[in-house]
């Protein structure tokens, strides 16, 4: 038997080619990225489909009640009460969601020790010492 010397070449990758055709690529790309984050849902709405609280007053003042409660479930707020307590309740929602208030995070922090445990007692005599 004889072995074959077959020299090991590394092949060289080939580099896309460019051309043009008059095509725009980069928006037909843009546009699919565009649907794959809207698929994913990573694109937030605004439920209540204005961005100005006078776009806001002026637009549930037009709506009927079924229409309210519509928005209402749209927006996360029950949908109970007369066509006045339900513009109230929208009102309030839309200016949490417009300040910040639905977005704010809330923290919860656990005590680094039981403070009726053994350890915990030491902890907090170390503490009040100081260091």
């Amino acid at each position: 038997m004889t072995k074959r010397n077959t020299p090991n070449k590394k092949r060289a990758q080939k580099k896309p080619m460019e051309f043009s055709d008059g095509i725009d690529h980069l928006a037909a790309e843009a546009k699919e990225a565009r649907s794959l984050e809207d698929l994913l849902g990573f694109k937030e709405t605004n439920p209540f489909g204005v961005s100005s609280a006078e776009e806001f007053d002026s637009t549930i003042e037009e709506l009927q009640l079924t229409n309210l409660q519509e928005l209402a479930v749209k927006a996360g707020v029950f949908p109970s009460g007369t066509k006045a307590t339900l513009k109230a309740k929208l009102r309030k929602s839309f200016n949490q969601y417009t300040h910040g208030g639905a977005r704010k995070v809330v923290q919860i922090t656990k005590p680094l020790a039981d403070p009726d445990s053994k350890e915990g007692k030491a902890l907090l005599k170390i503490m009040q010492e100081g260091f």
